[in-house]
């Protein structure tokens, strides 16, 4: 007896949205995808007319790219291409809104960092001290080399105010080809003169 099975158009949805996280998880692990000249010099274009970078995500697509095209580096705006991690995000909790702004300010002007967004009232969970604790906390989220992570670490401990300072990063694997630029010419390389 042959048993015919219907899928619900619900169901099918949820299968669709399932194959194609997989199919971008899959991606991301292995290679970070070239984007195409056409889609990286429309949007450089948009970012770097006016001189400044807000307006350009920091998010790119990579839908148009097909999984054999995969190479281990992506095209940038200027022909040069970006290396997968040599940008990263580090993440450092302060107390209030002051620090974070006092601290932000610091790294900037210190060109150990290309940019740094500040997010009010995360609340955080931890073990401290043997109990745990509650606080609401500025969650600063810094973009810069990762060549300079140590460097900046560093300048965190010793300009905050917690004893025991949070600073973790992540490397960026991929994102918009002018941004990633923006980051690698905003921030020196390590040993190199500050401007």
């Amino acid at each position: 007896m042959l048993m015919q099975y219907r899928i619900s158009p619900r169901f099918l949805t949820f299968r669709w949205s399932l194959v194609r996280n997989l199919l971008i998880a899959a991606s991301v692990t292995t290679a970070a995808v070239t984007i195409r000249p056409a889609f990286a010099s429309s949007s450089s274009a948009q970012c770097t007319s006016s001189g400044r970078r807000e307006g350009c995500s920091s998010f790119s697509s990579n839908s148009s790219a097909s999984m054999g095209d995969q190479t281990p580096a992506t095209a940038s705006a200027s022909g040069e291409s970006y290396q997968a991690g040599s940008s990263s995000v580090a993440f450092v909790t302060t107390p209030d809104r002051e620090s974070a702004r006092k601290l932000a300010r610091s790294i900037i002007d210190q060109k150990l960092a290309a940019c740094v967004n500040i997010v009010p009232n995360i609340e955080s969970i931890y073990m401290w001290e043997g109990k745990v604790t509650e606080d609401n906390e500025y969650l600063m989220m810094v973009k810069t080399r990762t060549n300079r992570i140590d460097e900046l670490s560093k300048f965190v401990r010793e300009n905050h105010p917690y004893s025991v300072a949070e600073v973790i990063s992540l490397p960026i694997q991929n994102g918009n080809p002018p941004y990633l630029d923006w980051i690698a010419q905003s921030v020196p390389e390590k040993g190199s003169k500050k401007d």
